[in-house]
């Protein structure tokens, strides 16, 4: 018998393989964790829970998957070995956390010492796998935070010794088990497992196929439909990066091949997908976080960030187009892009979920974890039915897609229960009143002072920390400032909502920019200040509601109409003055004028008459510049629709 000269591959490695099916139970488990809180299944058998039990097995959960898929250099028993005692050593942690928490408020006022190493193996979990996952931004406050506590008498802050301070940590509703852990575990898993059933059935590319029916054959075509997609898929998503991974691998190579330089093409991507966390209906989990913050309806938030959301990307429209035209870039061949009518017919049924979802949250003004479960239920049923390119959804799938929103919801997790320890350590510190008190003294009772104030800080904070981290500490910290100088609640929440969301573009971190910089191959820092310029609007408009709650749906019809018209006006202008072509090449002074006419058509007219005055002033001089024949720049090649000189 002679001996092959190759030996056969061998066979996965059985501890690899039980590692990822334990993982895979896992994130099954994860899941149905939130869907049973979901649907009240423990009450509807009698049984009466705290919602801190829920909250403690899911966390458990979520640590048992980082401890799993934690990297570490090594063999794969030290890794499995590491994982294992980590992972689910926290994970039966908090199985007795939730079993005995019934007792527990008695119990942490006595500190057993079996709560207090429980106490301490949590935090410590929590905050280890953060770093490792996350960054070392958010463990830096939280450690500071709690050194504070502990050895803060010097700075005239209230102390506790380190047993309270673990205890107090994990057993106290408003810390680890608090209110953005409930808003993760209750509102955002359903909405996740949304986002990855539409991936599955073909959603995500329907999306883009729908987008470039739309818009492929118009000028800029391409980057027209990447702005479409992203804003579509990155509302359901909630996630800049992942956005642009997921949808930028196909959008930002299309937009290279139709002219558009690298960097211009990546800063397009990054823009839009951190635009589609401001869109509502889902906006991302913060503003989930920001209703339950505020005590109002999420339909409240959803209407309000309606009109800031058009104007954002009304200007990256209108920036594409102009930037099209100045470049000469036609639309697609009509070869090449698929018939409107056929696109919308092929995957009609994916406007089934987002209709019923709409209805329930909307118009039902429902929770929206019920709305999230509802579109879950709805596409299930049209996916299975009817299949999308030959794909159709299968009861196999469906455990898939648990999986995969499991895995993807259990960094959430750690980052929202890192961000309730920051909200337990401010309650028990007061340091809240302090950081308000401070910023208002800094800037002098100024209120547009303490807007660039907490605009700054709210970026600064935002590099290298997920949004909903941001927000929680921001909201904390700063909300009550700015509502001391007169600001609403959802005035104040919004605003650091959108400016925690902007250091996704804003340099040095801005990782939605370096992320579709690495697709598109451009350089990282061109990038970045390209997104910057084309997201110029979300860096303005907050400011703006600031001072004119009508730009927010709230306030008199009149007035609320008077500001849309304006400020869509105004930003439209100011793209136009940006991108410098109107029929044609606009000369400097020409764009100086479009743009400072239309930043004065900006100018809420409830700051006083001169506003007033400005927008009137304004009005006049754009139409002045509108109506100005354009400098002519010869045969112009940017009015062909597509490629094949169609004229527009």
């Amino acid at each position: 018998m002679t001996t092959p000269a190759h030996p056969a591959p061998a066979s996965p490695d059985a501890l690899s393989r039980s590692l990822t099916w334990l993982g895979a139970a896992l994130a099954v488990g994860l899941v149905a964790v939130s869907l049973g809180w979901v649907l009240d299944v423990p009450g509807k058998f009698g049984v009466a829970l705290f919602q801190e039990q829920p909250l403690a097995v899911a966390l458990g959960l979520a640590l048992a998957l980082a401890g799993i898929a934690l990297s570490v250099d090594g063999p794969v028993w030290r890794r499995a070995t590491l994982g294992l005692v980590v992972g689910l050593g926290l994970l039966a942690a908090l199985g007795v956390i939730a079993w005995r928490f019934p007792q527990l408020q008695v119990l942490s006022m006595m500190r057993p010492t079996w709560l207090v190493l429980i106490s301490f193996a949590v935090i410590g979990g929590v905050l280890l796998f953060v770093w490792r996952q996350l960054g070392l931004a958010i463990v830096v406050i939280v450690l500071v935070f709690s050194a504070l506590a502990i050895w803060g008498g010097f700075l005239g802050l209230p102390t506790t010794q380190a047993d309270r301070w673990a205890v107090y940590m994990l057993a106290d509703p408003n810390s680890i088990l608090g209110l953005p852990l409930r808003v993760a575990v209750q509102i955002v898993i359903p909405f996740i497992l949304f986002g990855e059933l539409l991936r599955l059935s073909g959603g995500g590319d329907y999306m883009t196929r729908l987008s470039l029916a739309l818009f492929g054959r118009y000028r800029g075509g391409s980057a027209k439909a990447a702005v479409g997609a992203s804003a579509l898929f990155g509302t359901i998503s909630g996630n800049a990066v992942s956005n642009v991974a997921g949808t930028g691998i196909v959008t930002i190579p299309l937009m290279k091949r139709t002219g558009l330089p690298p960097e211009t093409a990546a800063a397009l991507e990054a823009a839009a997908s951190t635009g589609g966390q401001l869109l509502p209906p889902v906006m991302g989990a913060a503003a989930f976080v920001m209703a339950d913050f505020l005590q109002i309806p999420y339909f409240e938030v959803a209407k309000a960030a309606a009109l800031p959301a058009i104007l954002y990307f009304t200007a990256l429209f209108m920036q594409v187009d102009r930037i099209a035209a100045r470049r000469g870039i036609a639309g697609l061949h009509t070869e090449d892009l698929p018939s409107l009518g056929r696109a919308i017919r092929d995957g009609a049924h994916f406007f089934v979920p987002f209709i019923v979802m709409f209805a329930v949250l909307f118009f039902n003004q429902t929770r929206p974890e019920l709305a999230a479960l509802a579109a879950v239920l709805s596409l299930a049923a049209v996916a299975m039915l009817r299949p999308y390119e030959g794909r159709r959804l299968t009861p196999e799938q469906l455990i898939v897609a648990m999986i995969a929103a499991g895995r993807a919801a259990a960094p959430l997790l750690l980052i929202t229960a890192a961000a309730g320890m920051i909200i337990g350590l401010v309650s028990l510190t007061g340091l809240g009143f302090s950081v308000a008190a401070d910023a208002i003294a800094v800037s002098g009772g100024n209120k547009l002072m303490l807007l660039l104030l907490v605009a700054v800080i709210s970026i600064v904070f935002g590099m290298g920390m997920p949004t909903v981290a941001v927000y929680v500490v921001l909201a904390t910290l700063l909300a009550p400032a700015l509502t001391e100088v007169g600001l609403s609640g959802l005035q104040a929440h919004l605003f650091i909502l959108y400016f925690g969301m902007m250091s996704m573009l804003t340099p040095p971190v801005a990782l939605a920019s370096i992320t579709a910089a690495r697709i598109a191959q451009s350089g990282v820092w061109r990038t970045c200040f390209c997104a910057v310029g084309l997201a110029w609007v979300a860096y303005i408009v907050p400011i703006l509601f600031a001072f004119s709650p009508a730009l927010l749906l709230q306030g008199p019809l009149i007035e609320t109409a008077l500001a849309a018209i304006t400020a869509l006006v105004g930003t439209a202008a100011v793209a136009i003055g940006s991108a410098g072509f109107l029929r044609g090449l606009l000369s400097w002074p020409r764009r100086a004028g479009f743009c400072l006419s239309g930043a004065a058509l900006l100018l809420p007219a409830t700051l006083g008459d001169w506003a007033a005055a400005c927008n009137v002033i304004a009005a006049l001089v754009l139409a002045a510049l509108f109506f100005y024949r354009s400098r002519p720049c010869g045969d112009d090649p940017t009015n062909l629709t597509t490629n094949e000189g169609t004229q527009k």
